[in-house]
């Protein structure tokens, strides 16, 4: 396996293929850090690693909170005592994965550290597939409000995000009025700002961050949060070594995250002038129903993940070209990845969620 830099030797009865166990750990090593860099929304999730062997299923239990005591204890008289409530929150384990298929030619004749080129890819397409998955699952939030509307089938065409140009004839009554209405939502139940995030690499330590709530949204949105009143750049913190990953700047102590994962809902909106995008149903600024952008907002113990244990559930499998039934020759072979992922929003109360739609540039 030279062509992963690894040392191990090649044996037939190992689970990654025909890889020995220390090379699969050094491709891993090297994949782990690709994926993570593109997990958004598992970086802000309570994390649960499942020990092998013991099933899939993953339970959580969250705490109720304790009243306030406002009565005053009268003399010689026991109160009422208070309860230790509970929720139990279930999800199952659940796997994913690919291959790529390779051939002995390929292998022998390409220029190229093949093996590499595909791992490297699969890492981010493993990275992909689990922010992708989370996104679908969060954006599943009971709480929400849309853009001038009260459905995501009625999110007004004429109110974006953030207050429309000169050229808008209705009042910008968006503006960040939503933001706000987010914010004061997640306080009033008691949301507690984020002040921590899983750490990009092989283990799963995690690492300060600055507090506030977090905005995660699709890159298209980025001119209409950037266009909010008292919006800051990343580049403007006093720490810029504080910034997440994709991280693109704050308003009212909320920080904006941007991924392509959170795609909208398609031709989900009303009917659209051409200040807005429609963006699957036809070009930009044409008519037609637009896309639908939901803007994720969280707080600290919204969601949570899971994964199985062993190298964070992300394997590497390789099996070379080589003679076996239906392959006489041994011109095929296949570079793969599984991992074993679930999610799930263990506080509804604790995350909202923006809908509207972005501005035609």
């Amino acid at each position: 396996m030279a062509a992963y830099g690894g040392t191990g030797s090649v044996t037939q009865a190992s689970s990654y293929g025909d890889l020995s166990k220390n090379d699969a750990f050094t491709i891993q090593k090297k994949m782990l850090p690709i994926a993570k860099r593109l997990l958004t929304f598992a970086k802000f999730a309570q994390k649960e690693t499942k020990p092998q062997k013991q099933g899939l299923e993953i339970r959580h239990r969250r705490y109720e909170r304790f009243p306030i005591v406002d009565s005053p204890i009268a003399e010689g008289v026991t109160p009422d005592f208070t309860s230790l409530e509970h929720t139990t929150l279930m999800h199952t384990l659940k796997q994913y994965g690919s291959y790529v298929n390779t051939t002995d030619v390929l292998l022998a004749a390409s220029h190229d550290p093949v093996l590499n080129v595909i791992s490297e890819r699969q890492a981010t397409q493993a990275g992909e597939t689990i922010d992708f998955l989370s996104y679908k699952t969060f954006r599943a939030g009971t709480q929400a409000a849309y853009a001038g509307g009260t459905s995501r089938a009625t999110v007004d065409a004429t109110i974006g995000l953030q207050a429309l140009t000169s050229a808008a004839t209705a009042a910008p009554t968006g503006n960040d009025g939503l933001i706000q209405k987010a914010i004061r939502v997640l306080e009033r139940n008691d949301a507690v700002k984020l002040r921590k995030k899983l750490r990009a690499a092989v283990g799963i330590a995690t690492e300060p961050i600055r507090e506030s709530f977090i905005g995660i949204c699709h890159p298209d949105l980025r001119q209409d949060i950037e266009a909010i009143t008292g919006f800051v750049p990343v580049e403007k913190y006093s720490e810029t070594g504080d910034a997440i990953e994709g991280e693109i700047g704050s308003v009212r102590g909320v920080r904006f995250i941007t991924t392509t994962q959170a795609v909208p809902f398609a031709d989900a909106g009303a009917s659209a002038s051409s200040l807005f995008m429609v963006t699957t149903s036809g070009t930009s600024g044409s008519s037609g129903n637009c896309d639908v952008y939901p803007v994720i907002i969280l707080a600290a113990d919204a969601i949570g993940c899971a994964t199985l244990g062993g190298m964070d559930s992300l394997r590497s499998k390789v099996v070379q070209p080589r003679p076996g039934p239906g392959d006489p020759l041994g011109q095929r072979g296949t570079v793969a990845w599984d991992t074993f992922y679930s999610c799930i929003i263990l506080q509804d109360l604790w995350m909202y969620r923006i809908e509207a739609m972005a501005t035609n540039l």
